[in-house]
């Protein structure tokens, strides 16, 4: 295998669940192929998300880069800028770019910028350098991944064990009793114009079922969410709400996933809580109301119900249809 000791990372996806599924890619990159520095860019507008709300998830080789312009690559005229590498980084070209996004225009763009290895799915692996014969995955992390192992002729794992700071690790095991079973539910759709919630209602039979059998409803819901919260409350027997016993200063994505470890099974919809716990590496129950096959987390321990192509609809969804899919899988 070439020596490839840096890499750059381009995430055209701006919000938190896209950067947190760029986790499993770090350490696939870390682990397989001994990068050194990872250098991370995302159309993000300017929220550096693994320096502020995912900074204790992130791996220490990880740089944000911050000199690129904000929209870098969705403008024509970004082909007539050169990022001044050597300047900002001391080094002369990225071994290796990683261009995650499939719009031609951008790669144009993108590929300009100094290399030696280049992958992007763009137009199934046109502009790869080099060129080989791939089919393309439609998911996010495979379609990189499948690559590298054709590329090199080995093959490569994820490792899905991913470690948390002890302090994370002590908070979860205080918060949660070892005795006990614990179901998790991640319930919200970060962007609130997206159909992909369930029927509250249904949700609440959901829990009240898992309830009865000695399981823990633990709701995974910012404190924001106080309508939904106070309303469990009344409806679900015995829920309990982590957000609402932890200090401010550790409400932090890393603690969600020591939390998520700790639990017997989840039920989410797809949200950036789904890959922040998908990281805790339990068993996972994903209803999607869309693109599973793009966006679903990588392991597995991950059940994926696809609305789509099941001609069904998230927020129509039965207690019942959502009881038969868990324990047909469990």
């Amino acid at each position: 295998m070439p020596d490839i000791s840096n890499v750059l990372i381009i995430n055209a996806g701006g919000g938190i669940g896209d950067a947190i599924q760029f986790l499993k890619l770090f350490k696939y990159l870390s682990t397989n192929l001994k990068v050194k520095k990872i250098y991370y860019f995302a159309t993000d507008l300017d929220k550096h998300w693994f320096e502020n709300k995912l900074k204790e998830l992130k791996p220490k080789n990880v740089i944000t880069i911050k000199s690129f312009p904000t929209h870098y690559g969705w403008n024509i005229k970004d082909i007539f800028y050169n990022p001044n590498i050597f300047k900002n980084f001391k080094i002369r070209k990225f071994d290796l770019i990683i261009d995650n996004q499939t719009k031609y225009r951008n790669t144009l763009v993108y590929k300009r910028i100094p290399h030696k290895y280049y992958i992007s799915p763009t137009f199934n692996y046109f502009f790869c350098n080099p060129k080989i014969n791939v089919n393309k995955e439609k998911h996010i992390q495979l379609r990189i991944s499948n690559y590298l192992e054709k590329l090199f002729q080995k093959k490569l794992n994820y490792n899905l064990k991913y470690k948390i700071k002890k302090k994370y690790t002590h908070l979860a095991n205080t918060i949660l009793k070892k005795n006990k079973k614990y179901i998790g539910f991640s319930i919200k759709a970060g962007h609130p114009t997206r159909s992909k919630e369930f029927n509250i209602q249904e949700i609440i039979k959901v829990a009240n079922y898992f309830q009865k059998k000695n399981y823990i409803p633990t709701f995974f819901l910012e404190e924001k969410y106080s309508d939904e919260i106070n309303y469990l409350k009344k409806k679900v027997k015995g829920v309990f709400f982590p957000e609402l016993v932890i200090k401010k200063k550790f409400r932090d994505p890393a603690l969600v996933v020591a939390l998520g470890k700790k639990m017997n099974f989840i039920v989410t919809i797809d949200n950036g809580v789904m890959h922040m716990l998908a990281l805790s590496n339990v068993k996972m129950f994903c209803f999607f109301s869309k693109n599973s096959n793009k966006f679903k987390p990588i392991g597995n321990k991950i059940n994926v119900y696809d609305c789509e192509k099941k001609e069904d609809s998230i927020n129509n969804l039965s207690h019942k249809k959502i009881i038969n899919f868990i324990e047909n899988n469990i």
